[in-house]
């Protein structure tokens, strides 16, 4: 069974989605859903107080306008937040075990006809036909190992030598006469062994970077260019945010000895601020996250490149001083190579992952919101000269203001939340507004939720106040879609607001005839044995239930047969076997 609202979102999605491509641009229908799901409970966009069974069309106008103008806006917070949050949850390039399943069946799937032309030689191959699966061989390597591209023809040359070194014309002519599950698995050993072999001639200075890739090279160059990256926008992230979070501040004034909120221009103007404050620390913990994938990827190269070099010094000892080594002595070394140039391969594929992810969550805060954000604050400025006499309002008035919205927001949910880095005290008294807290306490005994606060004076309204405080904090984090999306508890309510209700079950009849079974608790001192169970219970209750099951009858027995079956002078022959 569908939400009851499901219906009406459902149009209001199709008709978004109309609209959008009337302007030529092709959505994607998950984020559209997505979208509409998230946006509908905001109290500023959305539509709380309107019933969804029976909407108003000027409203339901209205919210599609302004989601199609943001989606359209550059500068659109909101609509910023959504993207970045959608890449995340789509972006699944910041596991570097997706990107290694994922590159290798794309490798696969490429590789799949070239293995199949290989494999196909008849076993009464004639020269020419050797020599043509000969060059595929070496096709194969290069493609496998990712040696270079396999139209250089240095490389291929390079190649041959490296497989004539392991497998003679002699051999190859044994190889087209096994199995063919047994030539797919020498050839997959015999590449590993001459891509070793062409990746060890080519190390060092001397070799040929111009014709054979390096992958540590592209690694150097790809760590330096990534951390760069990641420091100039952290670093712009925590100017921006910086910036917009002392304007809000310089603006408010708590007087917590009579609780009273003192502000300079009306809290909704700050909201304005407020909104590219978030937008700029949802980037920044975006990038946190990719950061974090990315130093653990950077510290399995570095365990990569010391296996790297150990195998080297290795089969460098091997061979020193040496004119003649058995292959059995040698080849280990070199199969082992390339299965870590593999690996190399794959972190330097993960890392141009990151990057991607990186520059798509960049694309949605363009340089013009900076712009946009520092043109509000100076506009706040100029309304707060103007007005000399500031507003005063009760932190209870302040809080009591949010009552008039309802959320079916679970607030158990906020323990994974990470709302520890932001004031909750100004945030509920200000209605989602987001300043740096610099002391933790946890309100709670039973659950494990951290709470920040600018001071302990701030902490010690907040438990004193704590009904008033929680229901205040837990409607302007669940009603506001900006504030939901930075602490990842977006997912969380649209689950609720999907989740069918629950239909109860009709009453059931055992037999035709039977009245309906009615079930009813005494609670009464007398009865209150009929109602406490436990384990031992259950268990006579069981036995007792098994004994009457034995007792009864069949539809194959008879009177005559359930008299003697359950007489006292029953008797059972011994029988006796032969």
């Amino acid at each position: 069974m569908s939400h009851p609202h499901q219906k009406t979102l459902n149009e209001i999605g199709q008709r978004i989605m109309a609209k959008l491509k009337e302007r030529d641009i092709e959505p994607d229908a998950k984020f559209v859903k997505f979208m509409v799901h998230l946006l509908v409970r905001d109290m500023r966009r959305g539509l709380l107080k309107t019933d969804l069974q029976d909407p108003s069309k000027c409203k339901l106008n209205q919210f599609i306008g302004d989601i199609v103008a943001g989606y359209l806006n550059p500068n659109d917070t909101t609509m910023a937040n959504l993207r970045m949050s959608w890449i995340m949850k789509t972006g699944y390039g910041i596991q570097l075990s997706f990107v290694q399943e994922q590159y290798e069946l794309k490798f696969q799937q490429e590789l799949k006809l070239l293995i199949h032309d290989i494999l196909q030689y008849p076993e009464t191959s004639t020269k020419l036909q050797l020599d043509q699966l000969f060059a595929k061989m070496q096709v194969f390597i290069v493609a496998s190992y990712h040696l270079g591209s396999p139209k250089n023809h240095v490389l291929l040359k390079l190649t041959a030598q490296a497989l004539n070194s392991v497998i003679g014309r002699s051999d190859l002519q044994n190889y087209v006469l096994k199995k063919k599950y047994h030539r797919q698995e020498y050839l997959q050993r015999l590449a590993a062994t001459v891509a070793g072999i062409v990746i060890y001639n080519n190390d060092g200075p001397d070799g040929d970077r111009e014709n054979v890739r390096y992958v540590i090279c592209d690694l150097e160059m790809a760590q330096r260019n990534t951390s760069t990256v990641f420091e100039k926008l952290l670093e712009r992230m925590d100017n921006m945010s910086g910036n917009c979070q002392r304007a809000i501040s310089k603006q408010l004034k708590f007087s917590n000895q009579d609780t009273t909120l003192h502000y300079q221009v009306p809290l909704e103007q700050l909201q304005r601020i407020n909104q590219f404050t978030i937008t700029f620390i949802m980037l920044h913990r975006c990038l946190t996250t990719l950061r974090l994938s990315y130093e653990h990827t950077a510290y399995l190269i570095g365990v990569e490149k010391e296996r790297y070099d150990c195998v080297v010094a290795k089969i460098n000892d091997t061979l020193a001083m040496r004119t003649a080594i058995d292959s059995e002595l040698v080849f280990p070394h070199f199969v082992y190579l390339s299965k870590v140039w593999s690996n190399l391969n794959h972190y330097f594929n993960h890392i141009v992952e990151l990057n991607k992810l990186c520059e798509q969550l960049e694309m949605q805060v363009p340089n013009s919101m900076d712009e946009r954000a520092l043109e509000i604050i100076e506009e706040i400025q100029v309304m707060a000269h103007r007005r000399h006499k500031p507003h005063q309002r009760s932190y209870d008035e302040c809080m009591a203001a949010l009552n008039e919205f309802r959320t079916d927001g679970n607030f158990c949910t906020l323990a994974q939340a990470d709302i520890k880095d932001f004031c909750g005290l100004s945030l509920a008294v200000t209605n989602g507004l987001l300043l740096p807290a610099k002391v933790q306490r946890k309100l709670c005994m039973n659950l494990d939720i951290k709470f920040g606060f600018q001071d302990q004076t701030y902490a010690r309204i907040g438990e004193v106040s704590f009904e008033h405080f929680i229901a205040a904090f837990r409607q302007a984090i669940f009603n506001n879609a900006n504030l939901c999306l930075l602490f990842k508890l977006d997912d969380i309510l649209i689950a609720k607001e999907m989740q069918p209700k629950a239909v109860e079950p009709p009453l059931k009849k055992d037999f035709q005839g039977q009245t309906e079974l009615m079930i009813e608790n005494d609670l009464s001192p007398s009865n209150w044995i009929n109602v406490t169970w436990n384990a031992w219970d259950y268990h006579r209750e069981t036995i007792h239930l098994a004994g009457i099951r034995k007792c009864q009858t069949r539809d194959a027995q008879t009177k005559v047969s359930y008299g003697q079956r359950n007489a006292q002078s029953q008797a059972y022959n011994t029988r006796h076997h032969m």
